[in-house]
């Protein structure tokens, strides 16, 4: 894996706003937990971020037979008409150039699951508290890795 690919940072900054969005959500649930009748809201995001990431690894396969069954260009001398013997389709062009990172958007999700407690509220505080030390840690992770990432795309570039 290249560490200081666009790729990596992309879908790293995905990560880290879905982690933001988990956290907002879990300050909601924690703002509520004396609320009659609130039903706690979760994020999900992970399985997006996974489809994401076979899609473009999809994308990175499609590149790599195009250039693998690729044969330099035979030029005909008579007609000079270049011959290739692989091309990629109509849909794996299209696919190649699609952008799937647009399509990421992560899902607010009320957790009707859950028990309820005499008034309605299904918001379990120590489960809450967990939860958001969780995703801190989590966030904490990744911003650290942007970060050495960052770090190292400068040094690159001044030549350290």
């Amino acid at each position: 894996m290249d560490l200081i690919s666009s790729r990596t940072i992309d879908i790293t900054k995905l990560a880290m706003d879905g982690l933001l969005d988990r956290q907002q959500a879990i300050s909601s649930n924690i703002a509520n937990v004396m609320t009659p009748d609130y039903q706690r809201k979760e994020v999900a995001f992970e399985s997006q971020l996974a489809k994401i990431i076979e899609g473009e690894d999809l994308k990175d396969y499609i590149k790599g037979q195009n250039s693998i069954e690729y044969v330099p260009p035979n030029v005909d001398v008579f007609t000079g008409e270049v011959h290739r013997y692989r091309t990629p389709t109509l849909q794996e062009k299209a696919y190649l150039q699609s952008n799937l990172y647009d399509e990421f958007k992560p899902q607010y999700v009320t957790d009707v699951y859950s028990g309820s407690n005499s008034d309605g509220n299904n918001v379990e505080l120590e489960r809450e508290m967990m939860d958001l030390s969780k995703t801190g840690t989590k966030y904490l992770v990744l911003s650290n890795l942007e970060r050495r990432q960052f770090s190292e795309l400068s040094e690159i570039i001044r030549g350290q």
